[in-house]
């Protein structure tokens, strides 16, 4: 991410705290869920209307008298939420100005059609920040991370508490937890004939060093396998690369969603990694 857009994340975040700050102040406490609605009636926003949109999650449309929200009602409630709270991220994005902040951003090809592309994909990111921010504010989740404890098994009651989709939850969990670790999804590859499961994303609460399995595709007669073939927590050890060299590290699995749209999620945990390169042995 560009130093510009870092600053421009920044700015969001703390809107969005604000937001959230006011909407417990009204509310007399800070207990989840924080739904989009609250917060779309303190930002003035007409209303929230559940309609087709075929593709489309979410559209904002801006009338001469107020701000009206649209979200795809075929979509999951959960992922609504996140739908509307990101459209809520743009009223946010345009009340502090934050374009003149991704506008220096250049493709290196100098390709208008790309430098245009890259700067809308950082809006868009922007507004997803925001929208992680006011669903499952970081202090709040905290707390409840740690009273539930940093398992495979409290992603399902985190996302519960918080009304939040399994995956926007499980990575949460990776960005705010005070316990390094790693969160890793998987997903069957080929997606027209599956031979295994693909690493597909990897978020680590370890930003001062670089974590990644040494092997990104597993068979499914793997522990990945197990998990995804039933729907309890399978406990494996893995080896990972730790920027330059190779380690053994314990790691939860569970498999996650139906059909077509299975997955696998995996907490790695880092206890052990310290900011170099190496595991305490």
């Amino acid at each position: 991410m560009f130093v510009d857009v870092e600053h421009a994340a920044t700015l969001i975040i703390e809107r969005a705290r604000k937001l959230v700050n006011e909407l417990a102040s009204l509310r007399g406490h800070d207990k989840p869920p924080f739904l989009p609605e609250e917060f779309a009636r303190l930002q003035g926003v007409k209303g929230i209307v559940k309609t087709e949109l075929g593709k489309t999650s979410a559209v904002l449309l801006r009338f001469p008298d107020g701000v009206v929200i649209k979200v795809n009602k075929n979509h999951h409630p959960v992922r609504q939420n996140f739908s509307v709270a990101h459209e809520i991220g743009h009223i946010l994005y345009n009340e502090l100005s934050l374009d003149k902040y991704i506008q220096n951003i250049e493709y290196r090809t100098y390709n208008p059609q790309a430098t245009r592309k890259i700067r809308d994909n950082a809006k868009e990111r922007l507004c997803d920040i925001a929208a992680t921010e006011l669903l499952m504010p970081e202090q709040v989740f905290k707390k409840y991370l740690t009273d539930f404890g940093l398992s495979i098994n409290s992603i399902e009651p985190l996302a519960h508490t918080f009304q939040t989709s399994i995956p926007a939850t499980v990575f949460r969990i990776a960005e705010v937890s005070n316990e390094p670790c790693l969160m890793l999804m998987w997903q069957p590859f080929p997606a027209n004939n599956p031979k295994g499961l693909k690493l597909t994303r990897c978020i680590s609460s370890e930003t001062k060093i670089k974590v990644m399995p040494v092997r990104s595709l597993d068979k499914f007669s793997s522990n990945l396998g197990k998990a995804y073939e039933s729907n309890i927590s399978v406990k494996s050890n893995k080896k990972f690369r730790i920027n330059n060299t190779e380690h053994i590290i314990p790691m939860e699995s569970k498999g996650f969603g139906y059909g077509e749209y299975r997955y696998v999620l995996s907490l790695a945990f880092l206890s052990n990694v310290k900011s170099g390169d190496s595991l305490a042995e």
